[in-house]
């Protein structure tokens, strides 16, 4: 194998651990969160608002990447499939890129100068991914979905008086139920195809959730608008990784 070759091996296998392919759905929880909170408390996307938007964004995909990474090295005994146990990456290495992960999210929400509720929730998500990695529990799953969107509302609302209103909880309570029950439907889809595709359908339906929620809260409230544009473009982004990344199975 030639050094090009080798490379290029071994960056689809790191594609494979982190699920690249799917990484675009995620910042997407984040917008969705950040534009209800914005339409209720009709705060205009001014001054540090955008910001820690942003990087409330940029701080859940490494979080949702440490979940990827502790995923598969708690799995790695009976994943036989995936990166490590294969070889292709080592234990250490999943190791140190999982606590990267986790100090590039901190680092984000450092910089983005994040409220404490942001912050407790977080903490909450990753808790919830560590724990669900260990118990593989389909609520924990839903939470994990959920509690991203409820960083995005606090992102955007600067603090817990975010959830003041009905909208934001309800909203939080419908994400995370919606992802527990595609996790408890999706089991056994490794031996069924025909429940694969259809679960399938349904993980992808979050995007069209995330988009449906901006354009209402922009319909509401127009200043949303740059956040509705943002989370069109990641639906691009995400046919064209369907196309380009690595196919992964779920575990």
């Amino acid at each position: 194998m030639t050094r090009t070759a080798a490379f290029k091996y071994m960056m689809g296998e790191w594609l494979r651990l982190f699920r690249a392919v799917n990484l675009p759905t995620v910042p997407g929880d984040v917008l969705a969160g950040a534009g209800l909170a914005v339409a209720q408390n009709h705060a205009l996307l001014t001054g540090s608002g955008p910001r820690a938007i942003g990087f409330a964004a940029v701080s859940s995909v490494f979080v949702y990447m440490f979940g990827l990474a502790d995923n598969d090295i708690v799995g790695a005994a009976t994943d036989r499939n995936r990166p490590i146990p294969s070889g292709a990456i080592s234990p250490v290495s999943a190791r140190i890129a999982r606590g990267g992960c986790v100090s590039a999210a901190i680092a984000a929400g450092l910089a983005g100068r994040l409220s404490f509720a942001w912050w407790a929730a977080a903490f909450a998500l990753l808790v919830s991914a560590v724990v669900y990695n260990r118990t593989k529990n389909c609520v924990l799953m839903g939470l994990c979905r959920g509690l991203n969107f409820a960083c995005g509302i606090c992102a955007a609302g600067g603090g817990a008086e975010s959830f003041s209103g009905f909208s934001p909880f309800l909203a939080v309570v419908l994400w995370t139920a919606y992802i527990a029950t595609v996790t408890r439907l999706s089991e056994g889809e490794e031996n069924d195809p025909a429940k694969k595709r259809r679960t399938g359908a349904l993980v992808g339906g979050i995007v069209y959730m995330q988009l449906a929620v901006l354009v209402a809260v922009t319909l509401a409230y127009p200043p949303c608008m740059p956040l509705l544009v943002a989370g069109a473009v990641l639906l691009a982004v995400l046919r064209v990784c369907k196309y380009t990344m690595p196919r992964v199975e779920a575990s």
